[in-house]
């Protein structure tokens, strides 16, 4: 039986369409290419194959100060050891892009210059890595939020160079060595970075640091954190959309009408209703309409003269923090903070067309795609800390 689930791209799908146009001349834009950021500072974890699924971080809590004297000819009483241990399991993850023959056929020189799935696919992988990445360190216990509110609900204040004091203060009471040896790392969100690097006390990369030396995405250091502006910080936006999407992705703008990537069944549409934010603006669904492969549209109440909504933009929630704003996390940690894998793991996947055999008799169907594991886990609370904000932007 054929896989119904495939959300295959075909000659008719909206967002094939530009490939089923006849022009003189066409030029590839290039995807954002990502690497991943957080693995670098984390405590680097092999899966390997055949060994059992658990993964586990044993940790040696300090033994008390001696302060007694020795007394002459007197063995003293020893110390006990103790040894926490923190355990966690890796998640598979994957995706993939399915096209006919009619598409392979038709379409104006779709591969390699166009469809460049492999390269696609890799850039969902790491965004999805990244992704995961953020949110379990997103998710730790020591936190601070901006301007000295009690909660992500009374939040009122942009991230201020106070807050980032505040917040290494309790990493060095606590002993916490800095993440590089030097340093602490901060993972901060683009629209946050915006708040604080015209502050006097701001130092700018190729100023205490050779370009050799830059680690990716650096923008800055502060009191002993040098920064690292991430797009994919997470971010607290709100309920997820119909229960399952953090984020839509918009493939099409028609008035009012905002398609997205994603599909939106019927009941869901019903649903989908409420504020949400586009391009750091806050709009209001008026209506949803069901569909999958680019089909599915949002209508807006209104959209003023001065909106840019385009294609690629994402849409998100506004239920988030304080009068629904979204709430910005601003990760700071220390050596040893969290532990996770790299990519290695990771494999790409060609099935061409007629490859699923009697299930695609007459080679219509092919798909590209990538699996592979991931893990991510705290495993200090003490040594990183988190500080939520909001943003001036």
């Amino acid at each position: 039986m054929p896989n119904t689930n495939l959300n295959l791209n075909t000659t008719t799908s909206s967002g094939m369409s530009p490939l089923m146009e006849a022009v003189l001349n066409r030029y590839v834009r290039e995807n954002n290419k990502t690497n991943r950021k957080y693995t670098k500072f984390g405590q680097k974890v092999d899966i390997p194959k055949g060994k059992t699924k658990t993964i586990a971080f044993d940790k040696l809590s300090p033994l008390p100060k001696a302060t007694q004297p020795l007394t002459e000819g007197v063995t003293p009483t020893g110390s006990a050891v103790n040894v926490t241990r923190v355990k966690g399991e890796p998640d598979q993850f994957g995706n993939y892009v399915s096209y006919t023959d009619q598409l392979d056929f038709f379409a104006n020189d779709p591969s390699p210059q166009v469809l460049k799935y492999t390269e696609l696919l890799s850039e969902n992988q790491l965004e999805t890595f990244e992704h995961l990445d953020a949110m379990e360190l997103a998710s730790g216990l020591n936190v601070f939020y901006a301007g000295g509110a009690t909660s992500r609900a009374t939040l009122t204040d942009a991230l201020t160079v106070r807050d980032v004091r505040k917040a290494v203060t309790s990493l060095k009471r606590n002993k916490v060595q800095p993440a590089d040896g030097k340093d602490f790392i901060a993972f901060i969100h683009p629209d946050v970075v915006f708040s604080i690097w015209n502050d006097s006390e701001w130092r700018a990369p190729h100023t205490y640091a050779d370009t050799k030396e830059m680690y990716d995405g650096e923008v800055g250091r502060l009191f002993g954190v040098r920064f690292i502006e991430d797009p994919d910080a997470y971010v607290f936006r709100g309920t997820p959309f119909v229960g399952k999407y953090d984020e839509l992705t918009v493939t099409k703008v028609d008035g009012r009408d905002i398609y997205i990537a994603e599909t939106i069944t019927g009941s869901e549409a019903v649903n989908l209703t409420g504020e949400i934010w586009i391009n750091n603006k806050s709009y209001t669904i008026s209506s949803a309409t069901a569909g999958s492969n680019g089909g599915a549209y949002l209508t807006l109440q209104s959209v003023d003269d001065n909106a840019f909504i385009e294609a690629d933009m994402k849409i998100y929630p506004g239920d988030g923090g304080a009068d629904g704003k979204p709430v910005y996390s601003t990760i700071i940690v220390g050596k040893n903070a969290f532990g996770t894998s790299g990519d290695n793991n990771v494999e790409m996947i060609n099935k061409s067309l007629g490859s699923a055999g009697t299930a695609d008799p007459l080679n219509q169907r092919g798909t590209y795609g990538w699996k592979g594991y991931h893990f991510c886990k705290i495993i200090e609370q003490s040594k990183m800390c988190r500080i939520e904000s909001l943003s001036e932007i």
